[in-house]
């Protein structure tokens, strides 16, 4: 078993979504064409008057027109969303450009401009999708105007004519009356047409505010990472700086306190600001992982055996906390960065908690000391406008880490002591020399004036610990409730779990290890300000082309392929063994049946996972029939013989004439029938070796199946007894043996039959039924027990006996003499 997540409808949404994209844009564009094709057939076409005789139906066309145009703007709901929006779209974006700006007088880390940035991509792509709204309706706004305009030129014409030729006064007033309906529906689209190009220019400052803030952000993460080589502050021995830098701490820090607090405050008053949700799913998490440890204790008091990973939630605070905080605190999760800070720094202790039962002391001191200075570097991060101040506190915290890494040497030790005997001794080794070479050359450039270089290491460094750290417990919480829920209904009901639990619990511990490693390497690269370019690569490593004459492939369709299929095979591996082990036995399905449903079941299923992988790719199954057709010449000269197995082996598993577990006979070769294959089939003989036999010989021979319909089997014993006996007596005796042997079946009755005169002594044949299984050992058993009971009864086994006469000329002489005498009769 194992998984994944592997998403093999991509390629067919992405096709789909491709296809419909087309046809609206067609359509789109030919709507387009017609639309403008109109007004420029009407600006070719003067606008002319009415006649007379069909003024009274074009004015009813055009007040039917007049009140489609205006009901048409007054259905205009998303611009009155957009505009009762925007004060709290203004008050949103000026909020987090506050944020952003005091996030960018301190020294933010690649992670954090990194968050700022995606936000304010998120407020740009929802501020755009407005404009491009009010855009759009500003169009048709325009092209009724338009239409208006020309409809208000033709009717001023038609009353001039109507003027001109003496018209009655009922049409001059009809024509009065269109007229002022069109003046009307004016009036009206020009005051719609007004607001929406007002919440034009609204909107337009939003994005420019947006634009300029991305390009800021753009520029501190180019700063951040270009030069970092470089000096970009003085040495840390310049006394001459120091005085105005302790001069600026206090204010310093009263600014950047009273900002903190307040957003601190406000994301604890305010729920839409993340504390509500976070606070729920604290609550939810505590009231699960408190009846969790009740659930665990019934199961110590009672004796029970249960997983170690179940004692995560002996401390149900701490594994609540700590998820919460941990999930607040990711990328996912948006947030003021002030707060994000206080909740990292909040986090540490139940994270060290919850994975303090599953480490030993020495990794324990080890992650406290990386948490301590950790807290330091986010403080130090929080109030590092000063520069002098800043750069100082870094240079301290990481000598302070230096230290630690010296002094936990004997810890490295114990660590490195409890995995020597395997290869993996050499990482924690190694690990620990790379950490301090990296401190070593941050508390250089930190104190050389490397600023950069050195805000990249040390923090850098410390992240890591603790992402890790992160990483382990959720891994922890997630294996503890894994093991939890196999011991709860309904999962415990299952067989699968019943006789698989440990294997499947250290399955889904592997996967979520992987799950682990990928979170911690998506959160580090992130915080580096490399998970962009990374992706950036990763993309175009995978959108790489192999080009081989006419066959083009990228990468990325090969390494679909691979997992489609990959995937499929798991996905068939999984019902099979779910199947096996408790949809099966439930049922009450024999062995063979079973075995036909999950071989058949994994034929489909890969088939169907290959299709789907040569959909990733891109092949064309039209073109597949030439395919088809060289692969059937190719199957008729040189693959007879496997396409002959492989139908075989589809008949046996339609037909069913051999089951899996069944005792066959093929020839000489005499066994069970191990597994049908695809192309062959296994059979285990009676000595213990197995025999590939392919299926065609199943199909097309002579097969013995001993137990197609039951496991029963008769077993013939032929005995010989002497002349002397009765024969009666002897089947009456040999029927009575049979019968007290326990695994003799009673129904059909065991009988004895008189076979044949013999030689020496009269022959029987007995013939009792058994279980196939242990009919050999019936067999001796009665063999055993007729042996006693045919000299007990008095009567004896004949043994062959010959007679040989010798004949010679002198016939007399011969019969008188001694010699000839003692050889008449010879008893063998």
């Amino acid at each position: 078993m194992g998984k994944s997540h592997f998403n093999w409808h991509k390629p067919l949404i992405v096709f789909a979504a491709t296809t419909v994209l087309a046809l609206f844009v067609t359509a789109g564009a030919e709507s387009a064409e017609v639309k403008s094709s109109e007004p420029s057939t009407a600006a070719t076409q003067a606008p002319s008057a009415v006649p007379l005789a069909d003024i009274a139906a074009k004015a009813a066309e055009a007040s039917s027109l007049i009140s489609n145009l205006t009901i048409s703007a007054s259905r205009l709901g998303q611009v009155n969303n957009i505009a009762n929006s925007l004060p709290a779209l203004g008050k949103r974006l000026d909020e987090r450009l506050r944020e952003t700006k005091e996030a960018l007088d301190t020294e933010p880390t690649l992670e954090t401009l990194q968050t700022l940035q995606q936000g304010w991509q998120r407020d740009q792509v929802e501020t755009n999708a407005r404009l491009n709204i009010l855009t759009q309706h500003a169009s048709i706004l325009q092209n009724d105007l338009t239409q208006l305009a020309g409809l208000e030129e033709t009717w001023t014409k038609t009353r001039a004519a109507a003027q001109e030729g003496s018209a009655p006064a009922p049409i001059l007033q009809q024509i009065d009356s269109t007229l002022s309906a069109i003046s009307q529906a004016q009036s009206k689209l020009q005051a719609e047409r007004t607001v929406v190009l007002n919440l034009q220019s609204r909107v337009a400052e939003h994005l420019s505010k947006c634009a300029t803030t991305l390009a800021q952000i753009a520029q501190a993460q180019q700063t951040a990472v270009a030069g970092i080589l470089a000096p970009d502050s003085p040495p840390i021995w310049r006394i001459d700086l120091w005085p105005g830098a302790i001069r600026a701490l206090p204010r310093h820090v009263g600014e950047v306190t009273h900002g903190r607090w307040s957003d601190l405050i406000k994301y604890i008053r305010e729920p839409r600001e993340g504390s509500g949700l976070h606070a729920a799913l604290f609550l939810v998490l505590l009231v699960l992982f408190t009846g969790a440890r009740r659930k665990i204790l019934e199961w110590l008091k009672s004796g029970s055996s249960v997983s170690p990973a179940v004692l995560v939630f002996m401390r149900p605070v701490s594994a609540a906390l700590a998820s919460t905080l941990i999930f607040a605190t990711s990328p996912l999760v948006e947030m003021a960065a002030p707060v994000r800070q206080v909740l990292h720094i909040a986090a540490l202790i139940p994270m060290l908690r919850v994975v303090q039962p599953f480490v030993t002391p020495s990794i324990v001191a080890l992650s406290s000391a990386v948490c301590v200075v950790f807290a330091i570097d986010m403080v130090r991060q929080a109030y590092a406008g000063v520069q002098m101040i800043g750069q100082a506190v870094l240079v301290v915290e990481t000598f302070a880490a230096i230290i630690v890494t010296f002094w936990m040497r004997q810890h490295y030790r114990q660590i490195i002591a409890a995995r020597a005997e395997s290869s993996r001794a050499v990482v924690p080794r190694t690990a620990r020399s790379i950490v301090l070479s990296l401190l070593i050359i941050s508390f250089l450039a930190g104190v050389a004036g490397y600023l950069r270089l050195a805000r990249l290491l040390t923090p850098g460094i410390l992240i890591g610990g603790v992402l890790a750290l992160a990483a382990f417990a959720y891994l922890q919480v997630f294996s503890g409730a894994v093991a939890v829920l196999f011991e709860l209904w309904p999962l415990r009901g299952l067989r699968a779990v019943e006789h698989h639990g440990e294997l499947l619990q250290r399955r889904i511990y592997r996967v979520l290890i992987w799950v682990a490693v990928l979170g911690w390497l998506t959160r580090y690269f992130a915080y580096l300000g490399l998970l962009d370019p990374a992706w950036s690569v990763g993309q175009a490593v995978l959108a790489t082309r192999l080009e081989r004459g006419t066959i083009s492939i990228s990468i990325g369709n090969v390494v679909e392929f691979i997992l489609t299929v990959w995937l499929a095979y798991l996905l068939s591996a999984f019902i099979r063994f779910v199947l096996q082990e408790d949809f099966y036995p439930r049922m009450n399905i024999a062995p063979g049946i079973s075995y036909a449903m999950s071989s058949l079941l994994n034929y489909i299923i890969l088939a169907l996972g290959f299709v789907l992988a040569l959909a990733a790719v891109g092949v064309d199954f039209s073109k597949v029939t030439l395919l088809a057709g060289a692969f059937g010449v190719g199957i008729g000269f040189g693959l007879q013989s496997v396409v002959n197995n492989f139908v075989s082996g589809l008949i046996l598993l339609f037909e069913r004439p051999v089951h899996v577990g069944d005792a066959v006979q093929i020839g000489d070769l005499q066994g069970r029938v191990r597994r049908i294959g695809i192309r062959a089939s296994v059979v285990r003989t009676l000595q213990g070796a197995e025999i590939i036999v392919p299926n065609a010989q199943l199909i097309s021979e002579q097969v013995t199946n001993w137990t197609l319909s039951d496991q029963l089997r008769r077993v013939d014993l032929p005995v010989g007894v002497n002349y002397g006996a009765a024969p009666k007596k002897v089947i009456e005796l040999l029927e009575g043996v049979a019968h007290t042997h326990p695994d003799v079946l009673k129904d059909p009755a065991p009988r004895c039959l008189f076979m044949s005169y013999g030689d020496s002594g009269i022959n029987f044949e007995l013939r009792v039924w058994a279980d196939y299984t242990n009919w050999q050992q019936v067999k001796s058993d009665l063999t055993v027990a007729i042996y006693e009971a045919v000299y007990a009864a008095g009567m004896s086994f004949p043994f062959p006996q010959r007679e040989i006469r010798m004949l010679s000329d002198n016939c007399d002489a011969l019969t008188d003499s001694p010699s000839a005498t003692a050889k008449r009769k010879t008893g063998l």
